[in-house]
């Protein structure tokens, strides 16, 4: 589930599970967290900045209006796909994500589609050492599952109204995974001892597993096409106004920061580090991956570092990489997770957001258990052919958490 506001803080919002019955009781950490917080228990709240945080309560009081509104939907979590699809279309569309893994790390041009909807070439920074600013240019790349049309009519129609030419990629389905072995093949696997954190589930769901590796091909066509920047989204965005000029802008006030990963989107978890500039932040540890860039030298390093071999979810993968949260606060897990994870990553964050989900997103992530099919991997069949079992390590999550099946 997505971070919101309550306040000046950044907290699960006890308002948004009273009024919806979404908020799931594996999250019962963050909502008892939220209660200390309001009886004083907690002597400094997370603070940020106003306008981060009327971003993000706008983002929540519209999720939860979304919510009300289509309840019944939202707490069946009952879909799989999309409903545009035929039966027929879905099978289709299963067999074709199914040999995008055999092409994976690498990115085949069937794998990549154009949408030139603004000038090329594409600027982003007017100034003339925009490339070195670390200006994505024509390198904008939105990472879609094709069985989710849905949201990617929605980004098609953010990037026309901006006038932002992209290339959609299409992702690695971690639902495509029907052995442990498909997994191995490919050379994926957690951190030694994966057992998630408080904040997070405790195995690697198939979602999550193909969120990495379609993140992660971006970064390996990055190497292999020496592309100095890229603007990386997932198709779950919303481009805040002046999306263009302002990232612009934001390119040329971080002139002179080291950076390599820049947050365009992000749902904070504790106080930034520091304010680098006016608009900039070096961030703590940060949630989401909607919308970032990254340079080369981050692309590189985590690919020559084979960090699909040591996985956890990208977000907090992200976090860690830049060395933040070893204090615990959110993942108590964190000072060991960073023995496997690289500390490669030099992050800056626009503040406020230049990228947001779009409401009611969420409740279509292919990240966490909301739907049907998704699956934690430990619980996928060892070898091909094999029949699934009773997944018992889900089983045993579902028990502890009282969240049902379906």
């Amino acid at each position: 589930m997505r971070h919101l506001v309550r306040g000046s803080t950044f907290s699960f919002v006890p308002s948004f599970r009273q009024a919806t019955g979404a908020v799931k009781p594996a999250h019962q950490t963050s909502l008892n967290r939220a209660a200390r917080w309001a009886s004083g228990s907690i002597e400094e709240p997370l603070t940020m900045d106003e306008d981060t945080v009327n971003l993000h309560r706008w983002y929540h009081d519209r999720t939860v209006d979304f919510t009300v509104q289509n309840y019944e939907w939202v707490n069946s979590k009952s879909f799989e796909t999309d409903a545009a699809l035929s039966e027929a279309q879905q099978e289709q569309v299963f067999q074709t994500s199914k040999a995008r893994l055999q092409r994976w790390p690498h990115i085949d041009s069937k794998d990549m589609h154009d949408v030139p909807l603004g000038p090329r070439p594409q600027r982003f920074c007017k100034a003339p050492d925009a490339e070195a600013l670390g200006d994505p240019m024509d390198n904008v790349f939105i990472i879609s599952l094709p069985r989710r049309p849905a949201k990617l009519r929605h980004a098609l129609a953010e990037l026309h109204e901006a006038g932002v030419s992209a290339t959609i990629v299409d992702a690695i389905d971690g639902d495509a995974f029907t052995s442990q072995e498909e997994v191995a093949k490919l050379g994926a696997q957690t951190l030694p001892g994966y057992c998630g954190h408080k904040n997070t589930l405790p195995h690697l769901t198939s979602g999550q597993l193909g969120c990495f590796m379609s993140h992660f091909a971006v970064w390996q066509h990055m190497v292999d096409n020496n592309i100095p920047a890229a603007l990386i989204l997932e198709d779950d965005f919303d481009l805040q106004d002046n999306f263009v000029e302002r990232l612009g802008e934001m390119l040329e006030e971080a002139r002179g920061e080291d950076w390599n990963l820049m947050y365009l989107g992000r749902s904070p978890t504790q106080a930034d580090v520091r304010r680098a500039t006016e608009h900039l932040a070096q961030p703590g540890y940060t949630l989401w991956t909607v919308a970032y860039i990254f340079k080369l030298d981050a692309a590189r390093a985590l690919v020559e570092a084979q960090v699909q071999k040591r996985l956890a979810p990208l977000d907090h993968y992200f976090s860690i990489a830049m060395r933040q949260g070893m204090g615990g606060h959110w993942n108590e897990n964190a000072v060991e997770w960073s023995k496997h994870i690289p500390n490669v990553l030099r992050g800056l964050a626009i503040t406020p957001p230049l990228v947001m989900p779009y409401v009611g997103s969420m409740f279509l992530s292919d990240t966490a258990m909301m739907r049907k099919g998704t699956k934690f991997i430990v619980d996928l069949p060892e070898k091909e052919g094999d029949p699934r079992g009773e997944p018992v390590h889900e089983a045993a999550w579902r028990a502890r958490s009282g969240v049902p099946k379906d």
